[in-house]
């Protein structure tokens, strides 16, 4: 009984010092037209020049990237241990609308001492952040192929998805999903300031509203109004993750989000585990992008820390 009492004593501090994941200002935007999924148009292609770049290479935990608990997962025998990862941005130039940036890689500050990251010890050590090999940064890459990024998108505010957000110009628009700066949570004592250092102190952030007129959520967003890129609201990872449909030059590509990490989780139909909120949202979340994938044979698929062939497909 009283060790009972304890564990109550300690949930009852976690809810009432949770936190938000930052203390960024942020505000509701209107961006982007509403649309039903099955008013999708199934084109194969697009006008946007679609680039994928891998930042750096790392190690995670299995566990929390993958549901090891499902019974898919027990069937295949998978066991907790080091899964290698990598750590992605995407490059979307619109011939209309410009260049937009979907999650940030890392930054420039990752190449210089440890003493120097914007990012506690703590945190770091728990991220296995001296894990990664940069391949390169976001300073670097947008030095070789200069242009006016108009945007940054952000999947969702875990902090290896943020990695490179100061490397852009002060007032770049960043857009998250609704509820994203808001989420809150017990884990967010520990790394809100290293959010908050990710982002910038003078980083406001634009959250894409996906409440319908009606009250009624909306799951997807026309962002720039041509059909051409969908922004899709996906929360169980987190409060407010997003992922999108991009229709390009290259064919018809699905960017996940964390909504699902490997690709192993995508061809299984597969939940991440210990790193998301709501496993059964997340669930939901996953089983849209399957439907939505399931609209076009020829699709690629982008899982936020993996890569699927063709030949696996």
């Amino acid at each position: 009984m009283k060790i009972q009492r304890i564990i109550f004593s300690f949930i009852s501090i976690g809810i009432l010092t949770a936190c938000a994941v930052t203390s960024n200002r942020s505000v509701l935007v209107n961006n982007g037209t509403p649309v039903d999924i099955q008013n999708i148009n199934s084109s194969d292609k697009g006008p946007i020049i679609f680039k994928k770049i891998v930042a750096a290479d790392w190690l995670a935990d299995r566990a929390g990237l993958i549901n090891l608990s499902d019974p898919k997962a027990v069937v295949a025998g998978l066991q907790s241990g080091k899964e290698p990862i990598q750590i992605y941005f995407y490059v979307i130039d619109h011939p209309k609308f410009g260049r937009y940036i979907i999650d940030t890689g890392l930054g420039d500050i990752f190449r210089k001492d440890k003493k120097e990251w914007p990012v506690s010890s703590i945190v770091a050590s728990q991220m296995n952040l001296g894990d990664l090999k940069i391949h390169t940064t976001i300073k670097e890459w947008l030095q070789k192929d200069p242009k006016k990024v108009e945007g940054i998108f952000l999947t969702h505010l875990h902090l290896d998805h943020i990695l490179g957000t100061q490397d852009f110009p002060a007032g770049t628009s960043v857009y998250t999903g609704q509820n994203e700066p808001g989420d809150s949570r017990f884990l967010h004592l520990f790394v809100q300031g290293s959010t908050d250092a990710l982002l910038g102190a003078g980083t406001a952030l634009s959250e894409l509203n996906f409440f319908g007129r009606e009250g009624a959520p909306i799951r997807f967003l026309d962002f720039f109004g041509d059909q051409s890129l969908y922004v899709i609201s996906v929360p169980g990872h987190t409060e407010g993750s997003i992922a999108f449909l991009i229709k390009s030059t290259s064919g018809v590509q699905l960017i996940t989000g964390d909504t699902c990490h490997t690709s192993w989780g995508w061809l299984n139909n597969v939940t991440p585990g210990g790193f998301t909120k709501d496993l059964e949202r997340n669930k939901t979340s996953l089983n849209l992008l399957q439907s939505v994938a399931a609209k076009f044979p020829k699709i690629q698929i982008h899982p936020g820390h993996q890569s699927i062939s063709a030949s696996a497909k």
